[in-house]
């Protein structure tokens, strides 16, 4: 067997590897993408109304719609990769006028389409602990803006794309959820319940569902952090983002910035009456 005979058939081989390679990302990829989820009986127990559209703007700002979806909410391109992947976060100014309430509750907080597939890096965490009275506002304000057409286009999946779905590093929502983890019906009103649910929603994405930190997000233990303010030093770490001395939080200074600075004072000293609460709990007793 000559040379050139034995190079072509070393690159064929390694061709016909390629192409089973990419079949099989292919097939993979197909899969998550096409999969079916059972949907949530009732995905919003409180239907939107127009007057809690002015409420919804605020809580679809703290809740960082803009951050993904743009400034516009008329979509945004979160993540591209070279042979033509793009993550396109969609049109909520459209999307609001073409599907029901129950549908774009079901979207945000269990990450079901209308046919049950999954959506992809949707933070669904955030808005499942949230209640259905806030999600039905956030409704609500979605609904009163007028249809505008596309900033960007749709998703595309590419090689890398689909290999990144194939391997597991692109969150599928829909299997992630759990429903145990969904917020009340009402938003609370007193203090401490209402400090717990702010805690739950706002919180617990990065501090971890007991608030005790969490390594992976390099975030602290609030039920300490909050040991080294007043309750007058905490309203204005939230109001400023201006942490009190000697408690760096730059990536915290950010945060509430971009998002966190819509909490009302009262839902921030709620906050701020929970956390001690669970501090004095968690602490114990000297003998």
């Amino acid at each position: 067997m000559t040379g050139r005979m034995k190079l072509g058939i070393g690159v064929a081989i390694l061709a016909g590897l390629a192409a089973l390679a990419l079949w099989r990302i292919e097939a993979a990829s197909s899969a998550v993408l096409t999969a079916r989820y059972p949907k949530p009986a009732s995905p919003l127990a409180i239907q939107p109304d127009p007057s809690m559209a002015a409420a919804g703007e605020r809580l679809a700002k703290l809740n960082g719609c803009t951050d993904c979806h743009g400034q516009t909410l008329t979509g945004h391109v979160e993540f591209t990769a070279a042979f033509g992947t793009r993550l396109v976060a969609p049109n909520l100014t459209r999307l609001a006028h073409h599907l029901s309430a129950d549908q774009l509750a079901a979207a945000i907080r269990f990450g079901l389409r209308p046919n049950g597939t999954s959506l992809i890096n949707m933070p669904t965490g955030r808005f499942l602990r949230s209640s259905d009275q806030d999600m039905a506002a956030i409704i609500a304000y979605l609904q009163s803006l007028p249809e505008k057409p596309d900033a960007t286009g749709k998703t595309q999946w590419g090689v890398i794309g689909r290999a990144m779905l194939a391997m597991g590093l692109m969150r599928v929502e829909a299997p992630m959820t759990n429903p145990a983890m969904r917020g009340p019906a009402e938003t609370p009103t007193a203090p401490l319940a209402l400090g717990r649910y702010v805690a739950q929603a706002q919180c617990s994405g990065c501090h971890g569902s007991q608030l005790g930190g969490n390594p992976d997000e390099d975030s602290p233990d609030l039920r300490k952090a909050v040991k080294k303010y007043t309750a007058a030093q905490f309203v204005t770490f939230f109001a400023t983002g201006n942490a009190h001395q000697g408690h760096p939080t730059h990536d915290m200074t950010q945060v509430i910035k971009d998002q966190l600075k819509y909490l009302t004072k009262n839902e921030v000293q709620s906050l701020y009456t929970y956390l001690k609460t669970t501090t004095a709990a968690a602490t114990p007793a000297t003998p």
